[in-house]
């Protein structure tokens, strides 16, 4: 692809240097599991224009994309229906019934091979990209749960009433780890599978929407917290949060969080992902460790881009190339700050042609932010449609077809 085009109009032009170590886009593979083709083709053009790391979502509550020894029935794991989520809000439009009457032609599931993943992994390091994969605990584990329920919620349980949530509607689900030592286990066993099936530096073990009144409502829940050392309901996680770092810290690996980890631990050594808007900008900028800017508001590709001429399937309120190429960003100015990450969620996302017109022409001005500190936004909105012309004139924003 490379020697086919010419050169970028936007990102790494000649005589730039990044501004930031850590360069980032992140697919969900978690609910929709996309190809390897179609991941190597974002690879590839996220290489293109200077992007330096993939941050792979593999493990969800609607499923899990890889094999673990001792745990068989992950497999099935990653077949499990395609989850309607109807409990989402701020949709464009009719994007959950077009998504539910498109699916069954277009979604796919299922899990990565070892092989699979090593692919992705050799095309990735060709191109000068690391694949940092997401395995999210203790929360988001309804899929492994569903596996395995000796992993969750103890049988005969009944789940919390009301909303997990303070601002919106979210109800209770099994889709928390259990303090017990099976769960440990398993944890253990996962970080030490996704230590040897990526080589890179980093893991991002998760860590966000934990809802605590689920662990709450457990009657012997004072026996776990002694059992666990901890006092506090929310201390739980930063259990978890140590058996994994424990682990991949064995594995000579660094751990990535969500922003939210920042108010269950005060381990100094985390890498946080900032997404949560103005609270997490807010966790960031007084947690004192380094970040990485993945503001919702205008990094979350998975809300519509209402420039399009098709309407897309995705959430609300959208964000438009100037929005990007125009937002302050003043938390990118802190010396803690190491990087700015995109990020596409993929509940509404059914295969790789509404990854790829999510992801553009908007990945292209996160690029330009990335590159240039001195941008002169009607400007470079110009030349970003002009690259992405060139992309789209070439093909390469269509799923590649294999058989």
């Amino acid at each position: 692809m490379e020697n086919s085009l010419p050169e970028p109009l936007v990102g790494p032009v000649t005589g730039r240097c990044p501004r930031f170590q850590w360069r980032g886009f992140m697919i969900d593979s978690a609910r929709t599991r996309f190809s390897v083709p179609i991941i190597k083709r974002v690879i590839t053009l996220a290489a293109r224009y200077g992007f330096n790391i993939l941050h792979w979502h593999l493990t969800d509550d609607q499923g899990w994309r890889f094999e673990v020894p001792g745990y068989p029935r992950l497999t099935e794991a990653a077949y499990l229906p395609r989850d309607t989520f109807d409990d989402y809000h701020s949709l464009n439009g009719d994007t959950r019934e077009r998504a539910i009457a498109e699916a069954p032609a277009r979604w796919t599931n299922g899990y990565y091979s070892d092989a699979e993943i090593a692919e992705v992994v050799e095309h990735a390091t060709s191109q000068g990209i690391e694949v940092v994969p997401e395995v999210d605990l203790p929360g988001h584990m309804m899929a492994a749960i569903t596996a395995y329920p000796h992993l969750g919620r103890p049988a005969g349980l009944p789940l919390p009433e009301g909303s997990m949530r303070e601002h919106m509607w979210w109800p209770a689900r099994n889709d928390l780890l259990w303090p017990t030592e099976e769960a440990k286990e398993f944890v253990e066993a996962a970080m030490r599978r996704i230590s040897e099936l990526f080589p890179g530096t980093h893991v991002h073990i998760g860590g966000d929407e934990c809802a605590y009144e689920q662990w709450a409502s457990d009657p012997d829940i004072d026996d776990w917290l002694r059992l666990r050392g901890v006092t506090e309901v929310p201390q739980l996680q930063n259990w978890f949060t140590s058996v994994a770092t424990e682990v991949l810290r064995e594995n000579g690996k660094a751990v990535v969080a969500w922003d939210e980890a920042t108010e269950i631990t005060d381990d100094e050594e985390l890498l946080i992902i900032a997404w949560q808007e103005e609270t997490g900008m807010a966790r960031a900028m007084a947690s004192g460790l380094p970040f990485v800017f993945a503001d919702a508001r205008t990094l979350y590709l998975n809300r519509i881009d209402p420039e399009v001429p098709t309407p897309q399937k995705g959430m609300v309120p959208g964000i438009t190339v100037s929005d990007i190429l125009t937002a302050p960003w003043p938390e990118t100015n802190s010396e803690r700050c190491i990087g700015i990450q995109a990020c596409v969620w993929s509940e509404f996302v059914l295969d790789g042609d509404d990854l790829l017109s999510l992801a553009f022409p908007r990945l292209l001005a996160v690029a330009e932010r990335i590159w240039n500190p001195d941008i002169d936004s009607e400007e470079v909105e110009v030349l970003v449609r002009r690259e992405y012309a060139v992309l789209r004139d070439a093909a390469l924003l269509e799923s590649p077809q294999f058989v």
